[in-house]
């Protein structure tokens, strides 16, 4: 028993040194629930009231699931559904929520449009699809912005992206995903216009995007092999540079998130995933949370982290 528990006990330590800048700024918020029954968690989402959405899926039947976490701490888990209520078999990647709407990147294209009521009903175990918006990349994860939806995709691998969203940027960057944003508007049937008004050119490995109140914007990038990076960006200066993409046939503005609008990269312990931003602290959620990945127990990767970002001045 000891040859087998001191090499993983050896290995925390090493990564509690190693990522001391992390674990020193950075403290549990909650524990992820359902990672007993195999939840591999994706996507995070701050409700404004203290509660969260998470979103991921089973390992061992690839089933769709969601996680209510209440502010008393406890957690509720929500199957969701077809329109025929067959449970949904997906690689459910972000989610996020717009009034009566929440969004679920289900990857293939397909960011599912389900009930907010559904997941925030207490007597809920189920949300329904009510309609998919097709997108022009992979629907790897979502999020909010001040007037859209966001819609990224991972790259990295084995998941590969469409050539044409391989962009060289201004500051010569070689990115290779795109984020499409979708323009919010109450009157439409799912709370958007379902064909993008502007992109986003982003580079490998983005598991997450959020954005702050002080004008940044925050990418969480990650993979199998390479530990974890918040990128984070200038979002004015990503504004102040504007190229064209096409889209279903239609060019729409593409904006660069490379070295030149840059600000700060911070290290992460592996397999980041989701973050959401929220009354000035950014919760980071970590893949390693799952049964798949034993080192995540020995670095508390249970848990849904919260942290505050180093001050900055845009003006500076």
């Amino acid at each position: 028993t000891a040859a087998i528990l001191l090499p993983l006990i050896l290995t925390g330590l090493w990564f509690r040194l190693y990522y001391r800048a992390f674990f020193s700024s950075a403290q549990p918020a909650f524990r992820i629930p359902g990672l007993s029954d195999g939840f591999v968690p994706q996507g995070l989402e701050a409700c404004g009231d203290g509660s969260f959405l998470l979103s991921g899926y089973i390992a061992s039947t690839g089933s769709s699931r969601i996680y209510y976490m209440g502010t008393d701490g406890t957690s509720r888990s929500v199957r969701v559904c077809d329109e025929n209520g067959t449970t949904l078999i997906s690689h459910s990647g972000g989610i996020c929520t717009n009034g009566p709407f929440t969004y679920l990147a289900g990857g293939k294209g397909k960011c599912y449009v389900l009930s907010s009521a559904d997941l925030f009903d207490p007597a809920s175990r189920e949300a329904n699809i009510l309609g998919v918006i097709k997108t022009d990349n992979s629907a790897s994860f979502c999020c909010m912005s001040d007037d859209g939806l966001l819609v990224g995709e991972y790259e990295f691998g084995r998941f590969k992206t469409s050539v044409s969203h391989h962009i060289t940027t201004p500051a010569g960057d070689g990115n290779t995903a795109v984020v499409l944003s979708y323009p919010l508007d109450g009157d439409q049937p799912f709370g958007v216009f379902q064909t993008p008004d502007a992109a986003y050119s982003v580079p490998e490995r983005v598991q997450g995007m959020s954005f702050t109140d002080d004008g940044r914007i925050i990418l969480s990038a990650s993979s199998f092999q390479a530990s974890s990076r918040l990128l984070l960006y200038d979002r004015a200066a990503v504004a102040s540079r504007q190229g064209i993409f096409w889209t279903g046939g239609t060019a729409v503005p593409l904006y660069y998130l490379d070295r030149d609008s840059s600000v700060s990269v911070i290290p992460l312990p592996p397999y980041s995933e989701g973050t959401v931003y929220s009354y000035d602290w950014l919760f980071v959620m970590f893949e390693s949370a799952s049964r798949r990945f034993q080192f995540g127990k020995l670095i508390g990767a249970q848990n849904v982290y919260r942290m505050l970002l180093p001050a900055w001045n845009p003006d500076s």
